[in-house]
């Protein structure tokens, strides 16, 4: 971790033909504690669905020292026990969910401009992921390593590169300044998603003994 907070963050696909947690529960297998995040994500699914995917992964994350978000539901967050909350960019102000929810310690938030980032570092937010860095169907125009630089330079906030990353990347990534990565399709892709997130390790070891 870096100031309580993990290098790389994986958002759930809850349209995985094994689920949300089956990839998740596979990808951790042998993973380092405090590496590793997890924001449960699943957007059209029940309030129990969702209550249970979370706890189920809870119960994983807590086993391999790892971190747990609930995206937009902050209610659900809390019920869970999962460790924050991940807001969208729309999505309540991080001052009124520390306000409602103090025990949740993290509150994260998406955005996809330095302008939102200055925003979301003026509401004192744990942390950013911003997007998209690399092309993704249906978002976007792509800002890329050199966009993702300039948008964060002195803007103070814990930031991600999300959409697009792979292993490859982290190197300019973290030269740019980012605290670390959000993934999901590298993950909810793979056939053996344990190595995948042991290669993002090494690059990120990698980036880290550079200096990054």
């Amino acid at each position: 971790m870096t100031g309580g907070l993990p290098r790389i963050w994986i958002i759930t696909d809850p349209g995985h033909p094994d689920g949300p947690v089956t990839p998740i529960r596979r990808a951790l297998e042998g993973c380092s504690p405090g590496l590793v995040g997890v924001q449960l994500r699943a957007k059209g699914v029940s309030d129990r669905q969702l209550v249970e995917w979370g706890r189920a992964l809870r119960s994983l994350t807590r086993a391999a020292g790892c971190a747990l978000t609930v995206n937009r539901r902050v209610d659900l967050a809390e019920i869970v026990g999962a460790d924050g909350a991940h807001l969208p960019e729309r999505g309540l102000p991080s001052p009124e969910v520390r306000r409602q929810w103090p025990k949740l310690a993290m509150i994260g938030v998406s955005r996809h401009d330095r302008q939102g980032l200055r925003q979301a570092a003026k509401e004192e937010a744990s942390y950013a992921f911003l997007s998209p860095i690399f092309e993704v169907p249906g978002k976007a125009s792509p800002i890329g390593i050199e966009g993702f630089g300039r948008a964060i330079a002195h803007v103070g906030i814990p930031t991600y590169a999300l959409g697009g990353v792979g292993p490859e990347h982290l190197c300019g990534l973290i030269t740019a300044g980012a605290v670390g990565v959000a993934i999901c399709r590298a993950i909810y892709e793979a056939s053996q998603p344990a190595e995948v997130l042991q290669r993002f390790s090494r690059a990120l070891d990698k980036a880290l003994a550079k200096g990054g």
